[in-house]
This record gives structure tokens, sequence and C-alpha cells, in this order.
């Protein structure tokens, strides 16, 4: 998926550090998770727990991360016959989703030409909606388990980008059709690693949860600038939930109440961090960041320093492409940074 800031470039860089660092550790929090990319990536080798205040985030992660295998459907198929209910969406003709009742069809009154919006074509938002209302039938009439449901609807919301007519994210959409708008919307067919630990996702308040965790390595990868991701990902978060919002404006934004990071606003990204490292009951803490994001170095350094050992901090240069839909120019390229401490172990009383 595209998704600002991913890490899937990084992937192997983060595995280095953490081969170098914690070498013993058994478990891994990743608290802003995502598309949860470095979630599922490092559910390989540790018991992993996953976090993000985006919902459809929890979704990819509830689906990926805490299920430990991908779903049989048991129930489904005892009392439809449906034996792969991915294969059942992505098999539909038109004709079959015009069935779906025209006030159910939120995405295409909404997101489609029919809405007056151009994020996606009517079909692929019918098709969208079609399978988000079979999904919650379903679900309501108790033919899918809790694994079930959130795997279903993660693969729904991970086919989107794939036809969506935008640049990437959802802030505004193309006045003319993209070539990927053209193509025929299908569920995403997800991969489940298997790991045979508990592992957990949530869908809070990083600072909040992590009062509440505590493990062998905690990875930050937070928001670098003062785009909130919400505006950013409303579609996909809409998807998720699927609840019908009132939208505004030209491109239908949802509501963002509750939803708004502190590190996305500069007067508070560097407090927003300090929450996060004082309550923190991890060893090993390492956070991703951007030479171009809110927070300085010289900033990051600090705070670091004050809630880990000072003598343990250290910070890795990668040389990394600016997440954009074009290939950049040689002169446009940054640099993110890893920085690396080791958490200051609490004085006995």
């Amino acid at each position: 998926m595209r998704f600002i800031g991913s890490k899937t470039l990084l992937l192997d860089q983060i595995k280095q550090v953490i081969d170098e660092k914690a070498p013993g550790a058994e478990s891994f929090c990743d608290i802003f998770s995502g598309t949860a990319t470095v979630a599922r990536y490092f559910k390989q080798w540790y018991q992993v727990c996953s976090n993000d205040l985006l919902y459809f985030s929890y979704v990819l992660q509830r689906a990926t991360v805490e299920n430990d295998s991908v779903p049989e459907f048991v129930r489904l198929q005892e009392e439809t016959g449906i034996e792969d209910p991915i294969d059942f969406f992505n098999g539909r003709e038109k004709k079959d989703l015009e069935e779906l009742p025209k006030e159910r069809r939120f995405f295409q009154n909404t997101y489609a030409p029919t809405g007056g919006r151009m994020y996606l074509n009517d079909e692929n938002a019918l098709r969208i909606d079609f399978a988000r209302c079979t999904v919650e039938d379903w679900k309501t009439a108790g033919l899918l388990s809790e694994d079930e449901y959130y795997y279903l609807v993660a693969c729904i919301v991970e086919g989107i980008p794939f036809v969506s007519n935008t640049s990437g994210t959802y802030g505004a959409f193309h006045k003319d059709w993209e070539r990927r708008s053209y193509k025929r919307y299908e569920l995403y067919r997800l991969a489940v690693t298997h790991n045979g630990k508990q592992n957990r996702s949530f869908n809070e308040n990083g600072a909040d949860l992590l009062k509440h965790l505590k493990g062998d390595i905690l990875y930050i990868d937070p928001p670098y600038n003062a785009r909130q991701y919400l505006s950013n990902y409303h579609v996909l978060e809409t998807a998720a939930r699927y609840d019908y919002p009132v939208v505004r404006g030209v491109t239908g934004q949802r509501p963002d109440e509750g939803q708004k990071s502190e590190f996305c606003m500069k007067n508070r990204a560097v407090l927003a961090f300090e929450e996060l490292l004082e309550n923190a009951q991890f060893k090993h803490i390492i956070l991703s960041y951007s030479t171009d994001g809110l927070m300085t170095v010289n900033e990051i350094e600090k705070a670091m320093k004050k809630y880990g050992k000072p003598e343990t901090f250290q910070i890795y240069e990668i040389p990394y492409r600016r997440y954009k839909s074009r290939k950049v120019k040689e002169t446009e390229r940054l640099r993110e940074l890893l920085f690396y401490m080791e958490k200051q172990v609490p004085p006995c009383t």
C-alpha cells in the first residue's frame, strides 16, 4: 500500500540495528504501525504488539499481526456454500452488485461520480460497497468470527489504493482519470505470518498505551510533518469503519475529532515524544525519523539522553528517497535516521 513514510525499503537496516543492539530480545512493539509493514516483518522473529490511532491501520494489524493464520471461514462455508469469500467477491458480475440498495452504497454515493467526486469510478465504488455491506451482513448473521471479519475488511481496504484516482493519498482526487482507476477493483489477499505467539494489536493513543505495555524492543515511527494522516487517508478509514459519516467539502473529508496527532504540531511534537519515552517500559528503543521532520536531531538526542542511558545513544544514517508518486532527482534526496537508546533503568526503592 502506498503510505506516507512507509518503511518497506528500510526493514533490513532496522533489523541490522536490532541484531546489533538487542540480540537476545523476544518481543517487539510497533507503536505507530501505519500499514503494519514493520510489525508484519518482525513477526517472523518476535512476539509482536502493534498500535495506531487510525482505525484502518488497526484493521490491517488485527488481520495480519494478531491473526496467526489466514482464517478458514468454516461457518460461512457451512451456511452459504462459499468456500473462498475473496474469490466470491472478486468474481461478482456487475448485475450482482446492482442488487445492493442505493441507500447502502456509501462509496458510490460519496467518492465516485455519482456523488460528485472522482476518487473511484462508479463500478469500483459499488464493488467496495457490495463487499463491505455483505461482510457486515455476514457478521450480523453470526457467519464470521472476529478473526474472519477483520481479515476480510483488511483485504477490502488493501485493494482500494490499486484503483484509486489519486497520487497516493486522499487529500484530493485527480480531475482526469488515471490509468489505475480503470482497473477492476478486487480484494487483496493478505498473507499472514504464523509464529505461534500471543501477538496483539491496539487502536489507542500510543503514549497512553505504553503505560500498560512492557517488552524488549520499542520501535517508534511517528508522523514527521504537519500533515495529519486521517485527512490523507480518510477514504481508507471510512472503508474500514463503514460508518456512513457526514463528510464535508469538495474532498469529502470525514470528522477527525480525537484522531489528530501531536507529532504533526510543531509546538507539540517534542513534548509528545518525551511523553512516549517517559511512559515506555522497554529496554531497547529505536526511533525512525526523517531529516525534514518537525523535530530536530538535537531535540531528539536531548530527549533520548534524558530518558535513556546517555552512553548508549547512537544515530544511524540511511539514504532514503522522499515519499512521492514520481521518481525524484538526486538533489531532492534526504536522509532517514535511526536513533537507538537503552532505556534508563529506574532505581530500586
